[in-house]
Parts: structure tokens; sequence; C-alpha cells
């Protein structure tokens, strides 16, 4: 990860970096995109953005009077945006605690850097208490009804029209982005798709088939759009934000608006292209098969979490979280 603290005007205050990959992810360029996204928020659009995607990575902002702090990491790290006003907080106390200018944190890097690393060390451990806590809260008996439910979807599914877009299409349709449809399917993040009518209700019958806990609740189609579906499709988008709990897709410009990247999920969106609807259907499940043997670990208490890998324990955390 890299966190910078800078001015408005994009001077570096301070920097803290921890990728251990040789690419090395310029400061300039980064305060350099601060700046300009400063400006062009004030003079155009109005607010200044919560993250973006900047090379291959997820930049996380936020703003505080005259300081921004910047948040650079891997699109399926554990950090987020919701960590930066934290860090700001520690950043300030040392300020206070040594009594120096903003202008002189250069040369309190190794003091300040303590502080951050303190910061992001509990930042994960209460991640883990948290996890760690909804899977001890887990209702078995719902969970066993959960597991049940992969015997039957399959039938339940693909029961009236059967009216489907292949995956090829689809990832036509949507050059970048797929994988966090995919992501949202799987951990029931709300998606709205809009555009032309016939496309969106398609696009939602074949994306029915990808839920591998629970048969979803769509509607292929409304003038207004209305809360309460897993899938909807609608031309009444205005006034949706998107984020990290809604996605949004715009089938018209082939353009995916929040949600989450995931390079498990790009993977699975590679694998699917080419495949058809039953086959889509039989590779998702075959991929997505320890999402059921972690509920099932979970049943008799051995914990199998404990085995899989950060990505996939932060996948399980959230489709627990939102079904718990």
């Amino acid at each position: 990860m890299k966190i910078l603290i800078t001015t408005r005007n994009g001077e570096l205050l301070y920097q803290y970096e921890s990728f251990s990959e040789k690419r090395i992810h310029d400061n300039a360029l980064v305060t350099g995109l601060i700046s300009a996204i400063v400006t062009l928020s004030s003079e155009v659009i109005c607010s200044f953005p919560r993250e973006i995607e900047f090379e291959g990575k997820i930049l996380y902002f936020y703003i505080e009077n005259e300081l921004i702090v910047a948040l650079l990491v891997d699109i399926d790290g554990p950090f987020d945006g919701s960590i930066l006003p934290i860090l700001l907080a520690e950043f300030k106390k040392v300020q206070q605690k040594l009594n120096f200018s903003i202008f002189q944190a250069i040369k309190f890097e190794k003091e300040i850097s303590v502080e951050i690393k303190a910061c992001l060390a509990e930042y994960l451990s209460n991640i883990q208490k948290n996890m760690i806590n909804i899977f001890e809260k887990t209702d078995l008996q719902d969970y066993d009804s959960l597991i049940k439910l992969k015997n039957v979807a399959k039938d339940r599914v693909l029961e009236g029209t059967k009216d489907f877009l292949s995956f090829e299409v689809i990832t036509r349709i949507l050059p970048e982005g797929f994988d966090k449809v995919l992501y949202a399917v799987v951990v029931g993040i709300p998606i709205v798709i809009n555009g032309n009518r016939n496309l969106v209700e398609s696009m939602i019958h074949s994306l029915r088939l990808l839920s591998p806990t629970k048969l979803l609740n769509i509607k292929l189609w409304s003038f207004k759009f209305e809360k309460g579906f897993d899938i909807i499709g609608t031309n009444d988008v205005k006034g949706l934000l998107p984020s990290n709990m809604l996605l949004v897709v715009n089938l018209d410009d082939g353009i995916v608006y929040g949600g989450r990247s995931s390079t498990y999920f790009e993977s699975i969106a590679s694998q699917l292209i080419g495949l058809d609807a039953l086959e889509a259907y039989s590779l998702l499940r075959t991929e997505l098969n320890w999402v059921f043997e972690a509920l099932e670990s979970l049943s008799i208490r051995t914990h199998s979490k404990d085995s899989l890998s950060l990505e996939k324990q932060m996948i399980l955390f959230e489709l627990l979280n939102r079904l718990h």
C-alpha cells in the first residue's frame, strides 16, 4: 500500500509505502492526480470523489479542510477509504505532540510512521475480530438450509423463459467491470441494470444463474426504480449513487459503476467467455464450491476459514454479514 498526505495543492507532507513489487508508483503522479481532481471537482462536478482506479489498484481519498489523505491499495486488499480519517487523526496527533507545522512533517516521518503502522495493525485486528464474531454468531440452522439450497437452486432458477445471453456477449457489452458484477451477485450487493430493455431483461436472466447461495429476487423491468430487489432493470437511475453497496450497470455505455473489483472474480469472468448459460452455471458452481465447504465447516465449528486466502476470507465474511 501507499499512503500520502498532501495539501489541496498537491504538496507532499508525508508518505508511507509497503508495496513489495518492483513496479514503482510514482508519488509525483499521485500528487499531480490529486491536484487535478481537486480542481476538477471544484469547477465541474462539485464533489470530491472517494475513490478511483489507478494503475491497476484502487486510490481512495479523504479531504479535511486543507489536507488530503490518499490511500493506494491492491483491489483485493482489506483496506478501504474508511481508514483515512483515522490515519489523518494519527498524523495530527503526532503533529500536536511534537509541535511542528504541517510543512515540517517530512522531518518527523519516522515518528509519524510509528503511529501509522500501529493504526494499520489495529485496523486489521478489528477486521479479524469482526470476522470471528460473525462466525461465532452464525445461526447454524439457517446455514444448514443454505447449504441444502445448493442442491435445488439449479432446477428452480432454470424454470420459465430461457432467453439467456452468452457470457461472451456479456463480456463484450461490458469490456471492463464484469468481475464487479460477479462479486455483487455472489455476496448479495444490489445490482441496477439500465439500457435497452430487451438486452437488460436477457442479461438479468443470465445473471440470476450465478448466485451460489440463494434464489435471487429479481425484477426484469420497472419504469421506476424500486428497492428490495437483488437485480432490477430500469432506466430510472437519476439520483442513484453507486458505491460498494450498490452496483449500477450501464449497458448502453458498457460501464459498471460502484461495486468491488477482485482478481479472483476476474479469473472466473475470463473462464466464462464462450460458455452458454448452463455451462457457465456449472463452471461457477464448481469454482465457488469452497463457499459451501466453508459453510458446512461452520456447521461443525471447524473454522475452515483459517485455510482460506485473505481475499476468500473477505468474500466469505461479506457474504455471511449480508445473510446473517
